[in-house]
């Protein structure tokens, strides 16, 4: 009875965490050169709270670029339910930061796992356990979080937003959040291992959103590409989640990624 009890636990606790988004939260994105800016990695269902830290040994990259180009975020550590760093911007402009962790692996039972594809939508991947036989089968999962945000110091005239990172999944902005305001038409573009990602679920929301009812759905056309409008000044987030088969992994079948972006919106000009 209690190996049952602990099984359940393992189960239990790593399914709640899953379901959670992760998400780079700065004290503020308009930042001035050379003025540290604190940054805290969140993970909830609650925007931009935090339920549990990302531990430094979790991290695979945190890196943060600007015009003069890529370097390593150092001396990142737990405080509370955050993972903790400071960034400097050192040019004027876009400031990036990208922070991405370990695969992890994940077993769930056979209903729980079903019952999460179908939340998020993955359908493709509920038709092909079925076509595999694979129904009634745990579902093995090796899952990373990416998460992204933008800076802004000064008026921001490069296109270093434009320019991918290399992450696993990434969204990418084809027009500058340092000029959205509200009924901007902003578009994105989501990139799996480099390339256009079609089809994929695309959400977003703001300070206050609960759970996974995010305030904007769309999907990525042809190119990857989606076009979002907000209807409110604040933070916001643009989250996507995609999955594969597993190859050549012998403890996972499936692996995915949860990547997200933060940025402002400012009132209607």
């Amino acid at each position: 009875m209690k190996k049952c009890v602990q099984l359940f636990c393992i189960l239990l606790v790593p399914v709640l965490l899953l379901a959670h988004d992760t998400w780079l939260v700065p004290a503020t994105f308009r930042v001035q050169i050379g003025k540290p800016v604190r940054v805290q990695v969140a993970t909830s269902e609650a925007f931009p709270t935090s339920e549990t830290a990302v531990v430094p040994e979790r991290v695979a990259q945190f890196v943060v670029r600007d015009a003069s180009g890529s370097r390593p975020v150092k001396e990142y550590h737990v405080e509370g339910n955050f993972l903790v760093a400071e960034v400097t911007p050192e040019q004027p402009g876009h400031t990036i930061i990208a922070v991405e962790t370990k695969p992890r692996v994940l077993v769930l039972e056979p209903k729980q796992f079903k019952d999460y594809l179908r939340e998020e939508e993955l359908k493709s991947i509920l038709d092909a356990r079925t076509k595999a036989g694979e129904a009634d089968s745990p579902g093995r999962e090796r899952y990373r979080k990416i998460a992204k945000s933008i800076l802004c110091a000064g008026k921001a005239k490069d296109s270093a937003f434009k320019q991918a990172e290399g992450l696993w999944l990434e969204i990418i902005p084809l027009s500058s959040p340092c000029t959205l305001d509200v009924k901007s038409r902003f578009e994105i573009q989501v990139l799996f291992q480099g390339k256009p990602l079609a089809g994929v679920r695309v959400g977003a929301g703001y300070e206050g959103l609960q759970g996974h009812d995010y305030y904007v759905w769309t999907r990525t056309d042809q190119k990857g590409r989606a076009l979002l409008v907000f209807d409110r000044p604040g933070v916001w987030f643009v989250r996507v989640l995609h999955m594969v088969r597993a190859q050549n992994d012998p403890e996972a079948d499936w692996h995915s990624a949860f990547s997200t972006l933060t940025f402002e919106v400012m009132p209607r000009r």
